[in-house]
């Protein structure tokens, strides 16, 4: 009987520890300091978007770039693929054996995977494609400043 009142004793008194503790941690409020007025934040939100836009403006520039460099490379591709094709096409007579036919055929392939192997390593080196930048976060509104409006008097009532 001693052993378990003990053993009661000792839970209630180390829950109530814990339970005091976690309420006591709730309780404590953290104020945020007013050090930064409404004309703060404005003022660093103006900041803020000029940068944004001086970023944007970077950024489409180095698309343009990226998609100009893109396009030499894949206008390099189609022009040796279309090279390819057209020798194949030109090395096809009327009268070729079996062999004649495979073997312009194994060249036409090769020299395609050679031209996607060559575009592939130029768009590798060329690097990813730009990222466009974040816009800054919306200006906190102010706020307004509560008018007290004059409560209504009560009237005499007439008897």
């Amino acid at each position: 009987m001693k052993k378990s009142r003990k053993v009661v004793l000792t839970s209630v008194v180390i829950s109530a520890s814990i339970f005091s503790t976690t309420l006591a941690s709730a309780d404590t409020r953290v104020t945020p300091p007013n050090s930064n007025s409404p004309l703060d934040a404005n003022s660093a939100y103006k900041a803020a978007m000029d940068k944004f836009r001086i970023d944007q403006k970077s950024f489409i520039d180095a698309l343009k770039n990226y998609d100009a460099a893109r396009r030499a490379i894949n206008k390099t591709f189609k022009e040796s693929v279309e090279k390819a094709l057209t020798d194949a096409k030109t090395l096809a007579a009327p009268g070729q054996t079996q062999l004649q036919k495979r073997l312009s055929s194994a060249a036409k392939q090769s020299a395609v995977i050679a031209a996607t192997a060559v575009r592939d390593a130029a768009i590798e080196a060329l690097g990813p494609a730009p990222v466009p930048p974040t816009p800054p976060a919306k200006a906190p509104r102010m706020e307004k400043g509560k008018k007290s409006q004059p409560s209504a008097a009560p009237s005499p009532a007439s008897n």
